[in-house]
């Protein structure tokens, strides 16, 4: 119990104490008063004035022993970015990643496991993905899903749930969460958010058809505001948009006939959706190869090909040449046009004197640089069985991708709820190999759903 209010006035000291009842309303339990007559008036009064300040220095201190340095951090970061009043207080659900490096120990494979959603069990989430990047709930919805969860969670096992966002180079899923807890607090109360991000790069792969291939890597405990993450981010969107609007000149010049243009692609591939998703290249080829062959297909039916194209597409978003084979809107007969694929090949990740050439993706090495001086964060291989499906000697790949971090590749998603069947045993494998490399376990859901929870 604590003193709420203290009044002096000519003749009396009067004191005030108040407690808080089950409804969050202000309840005062008792108010008494000395008289200045009283022969201890002077005594009393210096006594309680220190005994008041005692006491407001232990309520802010105990205030202020849960809120983090990083907590301050995100806070000043919002009011100066966001335009939001946010204290430290109301971001004290929020959670830093060496606050998380300290509890990830303490968690094993069923605390990961959603098939222990019912049970209390199912404790900590870290991949889930928002229409930010490649996946399709808002971030609301989603955040909200979560603190559903949690208070269930806290009710049966006093436990809170920890859950993080990893949209793939994008940091808007983790602001706009940040504004959300910050606005309403209590909402979030069991909830531990930990503001995270998937980073996309492309690397060698022996066992493809293709040069290169796309991992990520999942950083935890991010400042979204930092000026030099933002600044990375941002970079990469621009450079697959510069990629994208030169394949297209390319092809334009190439076979004028199909009138191509990046706003029709940008229409009929999402590019708003998927613009900032690694693999954009292959999303410019589709397009190139599906308008030219639809334009064929109107020259020998005397239509206008943008019309013809207009119409088939508005039904096929998104969709490759192989597919509107499939769906019978291209004849079998007209297939991809060959004088394409040297377009494609300069524009896809690819190796020049031993070097990665990636005009539209991240290098492991840029990554790295980009991280390297942030504050409270560490990565972990994110899907470790997809990153090392088309590496010759997995064990050999995570270590030079471990040894050359910088430290900052702590752990490893070992209990990643998404492989398919063929992967499963495999996570297994690659699990001994990050676990002998020191890597800490962790796991997600790899949620793209509208929904947290199905």
């Amino acid at each position: 119990m604590k003193i709420s209010a203290v009044k002096f006035t000519d003749n009396k000291i009067h004191f005030r104490q108040k407690t808080t009842n089950e409804n969050n309303d202000d309840k005062y339990i008792y108010e008494y008063e000395y008289a200045k007559n009283r022969p201890d008036f002077k005594k009393t009064a210096a006594y309680s004035a220190s005994i008041i300040a005692a006491g407001l220095g232990v309520i802010y201190i105990a205030r202020n022993m849960n809120v983090t340095k990083y907590a301050r951090t995100l806070a000043k970061s919002l009011e100066a970015h966001a335009s939001i009043k946010a204290s430290p207080h109301s971001l004290a659900s929020v959670m830093g990643g060496d606050e998380l490096l300290r509890l990830l120990p303490t968690m094993k494979n069923k605390n990961y496991d959603v098939s222990n959603l019912s049970n209390g069990v199912f404790r900590i989430d870290l991949h889930s993905h928002t229409a930010y990047s490649d996946g399709k709930g808002l971030v609301k919805n989603l955040l909200d899903d979560a603190a559903d969860y949690a208070d269930k969670l806290n009710e049966k096992t006093k436990q809170k749930f920890i859950f993080a966002f990893t949209d793939q180079d994008s940091l808007d899923s983790v602001k706009e969460a940040l504004e959300i807890i910050a606005e309403n607090p209590d909402r979030y109360k069991n909830l531990r958010f930990v503001p995270a991000v998937g980073v996309s790069f492309a690397h060698k792969a022996t066992k493809s058809g293709n040069p290169c291939e796309m991992s990520e890597l999942l950083v935890y405990g991010i400042n979204p505001y930092s000026k030099k993450i933002n600044n990375f981010i941002t970079n990469i969107k621009n450079k697959r948009i510069l990629m994208t609007n030169n394949f297209i000149e390319d092809a334009r010049n190439i076979y004028p006939e199909a009138n191509f243009s990046f706003r029709e692609f940008q229409r009929f591939y999402d590019f708003e959706h998927f613009g900032n998703v690694a693999n954009i290249h292959w999303r410019v080829n589709h397009y190139i190869q599906t308008k030219q062959a639809i334009t064929q297909l109107a020259k020998s039916s005397g239509e206008n090909p943008d019309k013809l194209y207009l119409r088939i597409m508005k039904e096929n978003i998104g969709a490759s040449l192989g597919q509107l084979h499939d769906a019978k809107k291209v004849p079998g007969n007209i297939g991809e046009n060959p004088k394409f694929e040297e377009i494609f090949k300069k524009y896809a990740p690819h190796f020049e004197n031993d070097k990665i050439v990636a005009s539209s993706e991240n290098t492991f090495e840029e990554i790295i640089e980009a991280f390297k001086d942030e504050n409270n964060i560490f990565m972990a291989f994110a899907h470790p069985a997809y990153l090392t499906d088309y590496v010759e000697n997995p064990a050999e790949f995570l270590k030079y991708l471990t040894e050359h971090s910088n430290g900052l590749i702590k752990a490893s998603e070992s209990f990643h709820q998404s492989y398919p069947d063929h992967l499963k045993e495999k996570a297994g494998e690659i699990q001994a190999i990050t676990q002998n490399l020191k890597l800490l376990d962790i796991g997600g859901v790899g949620n793209y759903e509208f929904k947290l929870f199905n």
